[in-house]
């Protein structure tokens, strides 16, 4: 008995001090007021500069001792962003909102000025036709993009839209680093979120 408690208690304290890898990024991760708004056909998304994002990749692999970009269509442009608005929650509106509208609360609510916090590096996985996907992101929130969901969300229900169809508190803001095969969602299981996706094994510092 003695023995199987000493050997509790050293991989509980093992666990308990493993060493955190500290993962920089720029500052200019919060200044995207100059990146262009790109209106999407089915999704709203801030644009975000993507050199601090390739910065944080580029770190990541390299602890990771992996390449994120096995799917050799993700990213070619190098491009960073975050959804807003999804495409399933457009199906959902669209009878009652435009795309063309949507961008345009956004825009009217200078979703590019819009202020970040980084709250984390978050991990999701899943398996996928009998193989192990994982996708690498950090987690943000922001006032203002929540605002500007709610803003349409107070526009669709204007119009005569059914309020419980689209919650726009449901909202988990983050930025896609890499994936495997392909980008993991809500409907395989990922929330990215603090609570249910926080890779633990690291921390993001500013710089």
């Amino acid at each position: 008995m003695k023995f199987f408690f000493t050997l509790g208690l050293l991989i509980f304290t093992h666990g308990l001090f493993a060493e955190v890898k500290e993962l920089k990024i720029p500052r200019s991760i919060y200044h995207n007021e100059e990146q262009i708004f790109l209106p999407h056909i089915e999704a709203l998304a801030m644009t975000i500069d993507n050199a601090p994002i390739h910065s944080l990749r580029v770190q990541l692999e390299e602890e990771l001792k992996i390449k994120l970009d096995f799917f050799k269509g993700w990213n070619p442009q190098g491009e960073a962003h975050i959804t807003v608005i999804t495409p399933p929650e457009f199906e959902k509106i669209k009878h009652k909102l435009s795309m063309s509208e949507i961008n345009a609360i956004a825009e009217r609510y200078e979703i590019q000025n819009s202020r970040l916090m980084i709250l984390g590096l978050g991990k999701g996985k899943s398996k996928i036709s009998e193989n192990d996907e994982t996708t690498y992101f950090v987690i943000v929130d922001s006032y203002e993009l929540r605002l500007i969901r709610q803003m349409i969300f107070y526009e669709f229900i204007r119009r005569g839209g059914d309020r419980s169809v689209f919650d726009p508190t449901w909202f988990f803001p983050h930025i896609t680093i890499g994936y495997t095969k392909r980008d993991l969602h809500e409907a395989d299981g990922v929330i990215k979120n603090l609570k249910n996706s926080l890779d633990q094994r690291f921390v993001i510092k500013t710089i």
